[in-house]
């Protein structure tokens, strides 16, 4: 797995490189501790990019956004980075894109992003969760995410949320913000099946 640097000055050294020349899927999100529901997206990446001889991405953060939108009532993160990419590679992802969230980033339309990974990274597969948003303060959802692919030609994979039955039967979603809950309360063998190790 090979791990670039997101920065205006790199993106047009990216184009040059074997894996945007024959296409790319990508998949973006903080993914902290890689928990269940994002190997569930993450796998469906994995194997559409396969089939469609595409290489596959990830576009992560230094830090998952909440500790930056949210840091007054942020718990944690539940991996580092360095784990996260470990992580990633064991799934099969050929290539992560680590971007630091500074204002520049943060004030980017969606629109402009997701021409951004066309234009640089030759995308032809966008594979998010349902409920994926993107650009400034998240203004690009889902419904515009599949208008502006329907235009550009890309090919798009939304998956619905994973979730864990409790013990007292109730449902709960799968995330990174349950299992930083559960962490706080000491349910570690909740945790553990939640991340599958």
């Amino acid at each position: 797995m090979t791990v670039f640097d997101w920065s205006p000055q790199t993106l047009d050294d990216f184009s040059q490189t074997h894996f945007f020349k024959q296409g790319t899927g990508i998949s973006t999100g903080s993914f902290d501790g890689l928990h269940l529901g994002h190997r569930f997206l993450l796998n469906k990446l994995v194997e559409e990019c396969k089939v469609q001889n595409l290489a596959s991405g990830v576009i992560t953060f230094k830090r998952p956004l909440p500790a930056l939108k949210h840091a007054d009532d942020y718990a944690g993160d539940i991996s580092t980075l360095e784990e996260r990419l470990k992580l990633l590679e064991g799934i099969g992802i050929d290539f992560v894109i680590v971007v630091d969230f500074d204002q520049e980033f943060a004030s980017m339309k969606g629109v402009t992003f997701l021409d951004l990974l066309v234009q640089k990274l030759n995308m032809k597969l966008l594979a998010e969760g349902i409920d994926f948003r993107c650009g400034y303060k998240g203004a690009t959802d889902t419904q515009a995410i599949k208008y502006w692919a329907a235009q550009a030609g890309i090919q798009t994979i939304f998956v619905d949320p994973v979730y864990y039955t409790q013990a007292d039967g109730s449902e709960e979603r799968v995330s990174s913000s349950y299992i930083r809950h559960l962490i706080q309360k000491g349910y570690m063998t909740t945790v553990r099946e939640l991340l599958g190790r």
